[in-house]
């Protein structure tokens, strides 16, 4: 039966009783209630002073109604043909069970007494009442609305992302205090565990968010089913998107001050069959500008880099995959040149690092502004060094090579997994090999290797293990200069709260170079005999900071000996 509600009620009387809304609180809560015509409930959420979730909580224990969640609706709601779906939605109504003797319906606001009679008049005796969040009705709705969809077979199932949702409703969701909440906490979070993405996925499980920690995806606590379309429509807002464009993808920047601390954000939308999916590239600005001594370079590495940086023209190259740092090196080597006596200016795809004293140009390649072109154009700017974000065709390759040859300092990125491949993957361009042996100065290549948590990291004792051993003995053959095995400090990933059980803790790059006497020498043909990334990454196993574990996983099975 249904339990008879004064009307003077307008919230659980526990919230009241326990100090948590004082009476002044009260008198601004219908104030803003009066003003903006949103229900108390909402007025509460949207200030942050009482979550949806405490209000069902409590709404519940108050008048002694049962709570149910999200899971606990059908996937296709019953129906009433006394009842429309605009009224239901409009006033947090949702059918669960309806039947000539029984039917169940869940309320958001158990409090609202023309509501309670409207049901009652349609329902009789047989209504009984539960609590649910506005969100989880609304989410039940939005899982309705896809089942009827998908079995008319007439438009794509959006899953989390309701496609009915207006640019208003939108608006409304991405100011609520849940959503500013959670995306503070979430960036604050990320920035605490050093993460340089985040990963906002929506699945059909629910939705689901991952950093990225030192190279790897780390889960942690994604929002409610319900907040997923409040949080990505902010997230859009602030990255200066359109949010009422949910089936292209889309790309904005967000500048955010997170714990006292300023961060760059780039981000990327794309439509998926469960809703829209944003990935967020971290650049914390605080951190600072890496110099030369912070990248920590091998002596070797280090020499023939300087020495072409002195160098009045040539091209520079550094290579490897995406996430590997290629950009912080270059940016580093421009730290060294940038002073008042050179014109440096720098093509990126995004601007990723803005350094005071250099002209940073930002392509655009659906406006058909591409790294070519402004390339061309800047060579009229009169520039003494220049830095292209990265050479990926014919057009881009020739222009770099010519900038060299009329007396530019080029630096710029190759796609290639080691140094003695830029050579190759230029000619492979077009590029004549004679026009390279003259003009490139230095080829590097680089890795970023996870380095272990020196609060779990456990020594390991080969004596113990012969298999192990004979292994580290061959190994300790590749690269003569670490000493017999038994000198070496080997260890292994355990897991610990401080590395968040991953074992690991932070990265250190690794790398090669080759200068204009090795390339001549023949090692663009294989024949290199200088020291690679995976000598580097040897060095780390022997002296203890990383494992062969790690090693594979960046390099391959048999790549990092090599």
């Amino acid at each position: 039966m249904l339990k008879k509600i004064e009307a003077s009620d307008s919230l659980p009387s526990q919230f009241l009783k326990s100090g948590a809304i004082s009476p002044a609180d009260m008198a601004r809560i219908q104030e803003v209630s009066e003003t903006t015509g949103q229900s108390i409930r909402r007025v509460l959420d949207r200030l942050g002073m009482i979550s949806q979730t405490e209000w069902a909580n409590a709404c519940a224990e108050d008048q002694r109604l049962p709570l149910i969640t999200a899971s606990d609706f059908p996937d296709t709601l019953p129906e009433d043909s006394r009842l429309s779906r605009d009224y239901l939605k409009r006033n947090g109504v949702a059918p669960v069970h309806i039947s000539p003797t029984r039917s169940l319906i869940a309320v958001a606001d158990p409090y609202d007494q023309e509501v309670q009679k409207a049901l009652s008049l349609i329902f009789g005796n047989g209504l009984h009442l539960a609590i649910a969040t506005d969100r989880d009705i609304e989410a039940a709705f939005a899982r309705d609305d896809t089942e009827r969809e998908s079995a008319d077979d007439t438009i794509v199932s959006q899953g989390l992302g309701n496609a009915d949702l207006d640019t208003e409703r939108l608006m409304e969701l991405a100011n609520d205090a849940p959503t500013i909440k959670y995306l503070e906490t979430l960036f604050a979070r990320a920035i605490e565990a050093r993460a340089t993405d985040i990963h906002i996925e929506a699945l059909e499980a629910g939705p689901r968010v991952r950093l990225r920690i030192d190279g790897i995806l780390v889960e942690t606590d994604p929002p409610e089913r319900g907040l997923y379309d409040g949080m990505v429509s902010r997230l859009k807002i602030l990255a200066d998107m359109d949010i009422s464009e949910r089936r292209l993808p889309q790309d904005g920047r967000i500048r955010q001050k997170t714990a006292g601390r300023s961060i760059d954000m780039r981000v990327a939308s794309a439509p998926t069959i469960h809703g829209e999916t944003l990935v967020l590239r971290i650049l914390d600005t605080a951190s600072g500008l890496s110099s030369m001594g912070d990248l920590q370079l091998p002596a070797t590495v280090a020499k023939k880099l300087s020495a072409a940086l002195r160098q009045p023209n040539g091209l520079i190259l550094v290579t490897g995959p995406t996430g590997s740092g290629k950009t912080t090196t270059l940016h580093a080597a421009l730290g060294q040149l940038n002073d008042a006596g050179r014109k440096i200016v720098t093509i990126e795809n995004p601007v990723e690092v803005q350094t005071a004293g250099l002209i940073q140009i930002e392509v655009n390649p659906d406006l058909d502004w591409t790294f070519a072109k402004a390339l061309r154009t800047v060579l009229r700017h009169d520039p003494d060094v220049l830095m292209v974000g990265e050479i990926r065709d014919s057009e881009t390759a020739e222009l770099a090579i010519r900038a060299a040859l009329t007396g530019h300092l080029v630096l710029s990125t190759l796609h290639t997994n080691r140094a003695q491949d830029a050579i190759l993957r230029l000619i492979d361009m077009g590029i004549p090999d004679y026009l390279l042996n003259s003009v490139v100065r230095m080829v590097g290549a680089q890795r970023l290797i996870r380095t272990l948590c020196q609060n779990c990291a456990t020594p390991v004792d080969l004596s113990k293990a012969p298999k192990s051993r004979a292994m580290y003995e061959r190994l300790a053959q590749v690269d003569t200069s670490l000493g017999p095995v038994s000198d070496w400090s080997v260890k292994k990933a355990r897991g610990c709260d401080a590395c968040n059980k991953t074992g690991y803790s932070g990265r250190v790059a690794v790398f090669e170079a080759m200068d204009a006497k090795d390339l001549a020498a023949g090692a663009a043909k294989g024949q290199s005999k200088t020291r690679t990334m995976g000598h580097e990454g040897l060095a780390l196993v022997a002296n203890g900071q990383t494992n062969l574990d790690e090693l594979i996983r960046v390099f391959g099975v048999y790549d990092f000996w090599k």
